[in-house]
């Protein structure tokens, strides 16, 4: 008589997230996440809490009440690898009060030249449904398909860098419907604007993105990284983001991370601090900051510690990562810049 696979846990790990900024935004976000084996088949289940709360400028500014809202997600990956070609399937499931979303990921992994080159492809898709809290018979739209393709070359012993290109597109409801935009005044509808309207953006959307990665063992104990992004839409706006990072082995067991993120954006064609006429941008109107051109600075420091258990096959780690950043907004009426501290906290087990 034949004997099945065995399904074994392999990995267990549980996150806490927390996040504070002076625009009057508090985020906390545990999650759990868990990974497990049935022969050549690799399943992984992760589920995580927002708990948001926010008094922002755009929620100040539209004169209404602080928000607090919760999100749950849930993600199933399920991947299977023979010889050279791996492939997977990752179902996401985010729910809140006023959003829904559902997403699939089909992805593949072909090695070659002895695994010195990976080449990987995604496909990428979302469906989505918008409301508005206290209004159920909100229910907006809203999809999007796209690709993702990578390629990865260890060029040395010490040395991989990793090309990378995604495109999106993006159909259905955009904006928020909790935001709105001052007509003719000062660019809030808190002040004495004639006309306060809702926001309103393009329905279509492509998003696109080039990525660069290298990276490079300096020695025995220490590596560094660079990588570099540089987005572009068909709504105007482009970004550029530069970020390098030096891993520093401070045990046999325990490593130090020191990264910093420089980001750069221009703004969206149809955004303005302050719309003084309906006809300026074919009607189009937003106060979405993440739309303006701005710069954002962040640095950031992780430590990692794993520990062997005696007598056993188990690794324990735990690690703790501390972020600070800064986002200058050039040209957002109400907010010049945002400062932020975040602070993420990880403790897993693995066998």
């Amino acid at each position: 008589m034949g004997c099945g696979h065995v399904a074994t846990v392999t990995e267990a790990s549980t996150v806490v997230y927390a996040r504070k900024d002076t625009d009057a935004t508090t985020i906390v976000s545990p999650s759990l996440h868990v990974k497990g084996e049935v022969g050549p088949t690799t399943v992984t289940a992760e589920y995580a809490v927002d708990a948001w709360t926010g008094a922002s400028v755009d929620v100040v500014t539209a004169a209404t009440p602080a928000i607090h809202e919760q999100r749950h997600e849930v993600n199933l990956t399920v991947g299977y690898e023979k010889g050279p070609v791996a492939v997977s399937a990752n179902f996401r499931r985010s729910m809140e009060n006023d959003y829904d979303s559902n997403g699939l990921t089909l992805g593949t992994r072909l090695s070659l030249a002895n695994k010195n080159t990976i080449l990987g492809a995604d496909l990428l898709a979302s469906s989505d449904t918008v409301g508005r809290s206290g209004d159920p018979g909100t229910a907006i739209p809203s999809g999007s398909i796209g690709g993702r393709f990578t390629l990865l070359q260890i060029l040395d012993p010490r040395t991989l860098v990793e090309l990378g290109f995604q495109t999106l597109v993006v159909d259905g409801y955009q904006a928020s419907p909790y935001r709105y935009v001052a007509i003719g005044d000062m660019g809030t509808c808190s002040s004495l604007a004639p006309f306060c309207l809702p926001e309103h953006v393009p329905d279509h959307r492509v998003r696109d993105a080039l990525t660069l990665r290298f990276r490079r063992a300096l020695g025995r104990h220490a590596s560094a990284g660079l990588d570099y992004r540089f987005y572009f839409d068909d709504w105007g706006l482009q970004s550029h983001a530069l970020e390098p990072d030096l891993a520093m082995r401070v045990t046999d067991a325990s490593t130090l991370t020191l990264r910093y993120r420089y980001t750069t954006q221009s703004e969206a064609f149809f955004y303005r601090p302050r719309y003084f006429t309906l006809a300026e941008v074919d009607g189009f109107v937003t106060r979405d900051r993440k739309l303006s051109a701005l710069v954002a600075n962040e640095l950031g420091l992780q430590f990692m510690q794993r520990r062997e258990s005696d007598g056993s096959s188990r690794v324990w780690s735990w690690g703790l990562r501390s972020t600070l950043s800064r986002v200058d907004y050039l040209a957002f009426v109400g907010l010049d810049h945002v400062w932020a501290a975040e602070l993420t906290v990880l403790l897993g087990v693995a066998r």
